[in-house]
């Protein structure tokens, strides 16, 4: 005959799913009529009460419905993910899900859940009746947020007269695609990024040096992976869109503070059309949604990045151009080419006006020479690269795919009206202006304690 211990070892779950589903806590009696149905062997009430001990069972009343005897699932896949699941009759509800579980709100947050109820025949004190089973089921996903203080956004700026209105010489500087992101690492407490902070602070210099007319953001500024609706999203994709949002508007106002006088504007690119394309396949109501009164939608770009507080002009949707000078065509773009010079040369075969794009993340540049009535007409197509890291970290591309980081300069000379550019590429952080090198820092500290996130470097 089997010990109780092994009874229990081997009935314990059949057994917490009896007493969950009974309309009354069942007693010792009961309990050995189960055991022993299910074992073949007689079991007596006295085993019966000390596996009811063991497995912490109710020990049964005459009267009165059994307290919570539901048994709760509680599993995860990832310290970021748990599922709960409940079935029996005292939980019926999520919110009673969640007080049976003891789940912090200020932790975790629901993703989503259901709840589903059916009848079911069972015996009760030797009579057959008709019962209710519930079960309730919910996705929860853990809260994560800034760990070092409240973040402070960045001061409203004024814009000012540019220093330099009355040189003969006007620069734009050209910013390409800087897809900031993240992936989490170290079983999340670390936000390894995307995007390359030293090439991005060697921009900055550059800016803080030039003091540009113009300030042109080429657009995927934001990478925005959680949001994608072709490709699969993967866990250590979540909850990043914020810590993006918070480094890149820290960015932003760096650029503004350095060129306060330039006029700065910010081409959508494909990978800033993400989030619209996620609202209106998911929530189309929400798409358009501003606050009242006001034209911006509270979930775009211009509004999250505070774009208007900079004095940063947002030129979208994804597909517009902005004209440089009244010369040069600016776009994201959306023509790609396989190989080096090839895009630059497709844009060149049909264009009659210099473009400057992004989106391919390869420095080209490319010159043609059209005649016509008005004489000689030199364009110029040219994409300054990108400022992402090209290392293979950036998701949907090879481990060593063909891209090149840099920028743009572009020079109007008002005296010949004859626009020059130039493209300045960025190696290991560092970049050559004037015969001098610039080089990048990576200046994760001070965003990290500025914006609240402490994961930007890890414990």
């Amino acid at each position: 005959m089997a010990s109780y211990n092994e009874l229990a070892e081997k009935y314990g779950s059949r057994l917490r799913e009896a007493c969950a589903i009974a309309e009354h806590a069942p007693g010792r009696r009961r309990v050995a009529q189960m055991l022993t149905e299910w074992s073949g062997e007689y079991v007596t009430q006295h085993a019966a009460r000390k596996i009811m001990e063991q497995l912490n069972l109710s020990k049964g009343e005459h009267t009165g419905r059994v307290k919570s005897l539901n048994r709760i699932d509680d599993t995860s896949d990832t310290p970021m993910d748990r599922r709960l699941a409940s079935k029996g009759q005292s939980i019926q509800t999520l919110q009673q899900l969640l007080d049976a579980a003891e789940v912090d709100d200020k932790e975790w947050f629901v993703t989503n859940w259901k709840a589903n109820s059916w009848e079911q025949a069972t015996k009760i004190r030797d009579q057959l009746q008709k019962i209710t089973l519930y079960q309730v089921k919910a996705n929860l996903e853990r809260r994560i947020g800034a760990a070092y203080r409240a973040a402070e956004p960045a001061q409203r700026f004024s814009r000012i007269d540019h220093p330099a209105r009355k040189s003969r010489l006007k620069h734009a500087i050209i910013v390409p695609d800087l897809q900031m992101g993240f992936s989490w690492k170290n079983r999340y407490q670390y936000l390894e990024p995307m995007h390359d902070r030293k090439a991005m602070d060697a921009v900055v210099k550059l800016i803080r040096e030039v003091k540009p007319h113009y300030v042109i953001l080429l657009g995927d500024m934001m990478d925005l992976a959680p949001w994608s609706t072709r490709f699969p999203r993967k866990p250590e994709y979540k909850q990043t869109t914020q810590p993006v949002i918070d480094e890149l508007h820290w960015w932003l106002a760096d650029i503004r503070s350095s060129a306060p006088g330039a006029e700065i504007v910010y081409m959508a690119g494909n990978h800033e059309e993400r989030m619209h394309k996620a609202m209106v396949e998911k929530l189309p109501e929400a798409t358009y949604l501003a606050k009242a009164f006001q034209e911006a939608p509270a979930l775009g770009v211009r509004n999250l990045l505070r774009l208007d507080d900079l004095h940063i002009d947002y030129i979208g949707p994804y597909g517009e151009d902005w004209w440089l000078w009244d010369r040069v065509r600016i776009t994201h773009g959306t023509k790609v080419r396989s190989g080096g010079g090839a895009t630059a040369a497709a844009i060149a075969k049909t264009a009659r006006w210099s473009e400057v794009y992004g989106h391919v993340h390869k420095v080209e540049l490319m010159q043609k020479t059209f005649h016509g009535p008005f004489g000689r007409n030199v364009i110029t197509a040219m994409s300054p690269g990108c400022l992402c890291r090209v290392d293979g970290t950036v998701p949907g591309v090879s481990l060593n795919p063909d891209w090149q980081q840099g920028c743009g300069v572009a020079t109007f000379d008002e005296k010949s009206e004859q626009v020059h550019m130039q493209v300045l590429p960025i190696y290991d952080g560092s970049l050559v202006w004037d015969s001098r090198v610039i080089e990048g820092e990576d200046p994760a500290e001070h965003i990290a304690f500025d914006t609240g996130w402490k994961q930007l470097i890890g414990d």
